[in-house]
């Protein structure tokens, strides 16, 4: 159950360094700052993501969630303004005092245009940030995520980075009926 909920969440429906991982699909650019076995720093420049907010914690949720950003699209194409397939799908997880809150997102490559009046999913734009990566194959879970998060956490301790322990991403590049999957968790480093 849980590797349906993540299949059918991070599978983009709507619209860039074009990484191996991509598919030929616009992706966030970045630079490679340093790169060791257990990790890669990344400095990303500002992107701009679609998102929506996950109200709950069982698959009906991020189903839901992937819907909103699904209708979003539809909406745009309606208005003639489609989008190309985008990689990675990300889940981002943010653990505040009040709680944990859990977004699903989809890239919007640089040079799109369009505007949101929709109140369930909004254009995030996120500054340029320094993110510390690590990637892992086999099908996409939650639970597959939060242990290479454990050990990325673990690995950056180790090695005397600062990164924020609040907040980490779970990335997807690869449909659910793939063949093989590339998955990337992403701490920021603070």
């Amino acid at each position: 159950m849980e590797l349906l909920l993540v299949a059918l969440v991070l599978l983009p429906s709507c619209s860039g360094q074009f990484l191996k991982h991509c598919h030929g699909q616009p992706c966030p650019e970045y630079h490679v700052l340093e790169a060791n076995e257990d990790f890669e720093v990344r400095q990303y420049p500002p992107t701009d993501w679609i998102s929506t907010s996950v109200e709950g914690s069982d698959l009906p949720a991020f189903v839901a969630a992937r819907s909103k950003l699904i209708d979003f699209c539809g909406k745009l194409s309606e208005r003639g303004q489609a989008r190309k397939d985008t990689w990675p799908a990300i889940i981002t997880i943010s653990e505040m005092t009040d709680g944990r809150k859990v977004t699903v997102s989809w890239f919007v490559p640089p040079g799109t245009h369009f505007e949101t009046s929709d109140s369930s999913v909004t254009l995030e734009h996120r500054d340029a940030a320094v993110v510390f990566t690590s990637s892992f194959s086999g099908f996409p879970s939650l639970g597959n995520a939060q242990e290479h998060v454990e050990a990325l956490r673990e690995s950056l301790t180790k090695a005397g980075k600062i990164f924020n322990p609040h907040e980490y991403i779970g990335a997807s590049y690869d449909g659910f009926l793939a063949m093989s999957h590339y998955n990337e968790v992403w701490i920021f480093a603070a």
